[in-house]
């Protein structure tokens, strides 16, 4: 009987532990989403990109161990000629030149999280990557995939370059 009742204590104090981490996951994952809701919602109306992204800070895509797949979460958009990233913290905010910053494709085969691109300038490397179908109650399905999106940020540099060619060349057959 005495056993009966410790097994019934510890399956009781495990439930309670999971259930717990439970609640907290879910009650995380619903202030990520409200907040990134209202990035998006105050985000100026001549946006040409939007995105919700999951972000790391220097080097942790090439660890071979790591406590988390992610450090947080933000909104990366393009408005005009500047890739602009917004943390729903907003401790790690940053403007990109979108013409000038480097950005290079980064394949995670080490532990499989997850693939992501690098977006570097001479103050900030940020790598981003969209988090998808990881968290059942994430609702925001605005975005395509990680590759889509450096896909359309390449587009949208090479668009911008083009335009600022064209541009000068024009000046240039002005003052002739």
């Amino acid at each position: 009987m005495t056993a009966l009742l410790s097994l019934l204590i510890i399956f009781l104090i495990f439930g309670v532990f999971v259930s717990t981490f439970f609640i907290i996951a879910v009650s995380d994952a619903k202030v990520r989403e409200k907040n990134e809701l209202f990035i998006l919602e105050s985000l100026p109306h001549d946006v040409v990109l939007k995105a919700v992204v999951r972000y790391n800070i220097g080097r942790p895509q090439g660890r071979f161990l790591k406590m988390k797949s992610f450090q947080g979460s933000g909104v990366l958009y393009v408005q005009g000629d500047k890739l602009i990233f917004k943390d729903i913290l907003g401790n790690e905010d940053h403007t990109y030149d979108l013409e000038t910053c480097k950005m290079s494709w980064v394949e995670n085969k080490i532990n499989g999280i997850t693939n992501a691109f690098k977006v570097a300038d001479h103050e900030a490397i940020i790598f981003f990557y969209i988090d998808k179908g990881v968290f059942i109650f994430k609702t925001i399905e605005e975005n395509a995939s990680t590759s889509d999106l450096y896909i359309r940020l390449k587009g949208l540099r090479k668009e911008l370059k083009n335009a600022k060619k064209v541009e000068s060349a024009n000046e240039e057959s002005n003052q002739l």
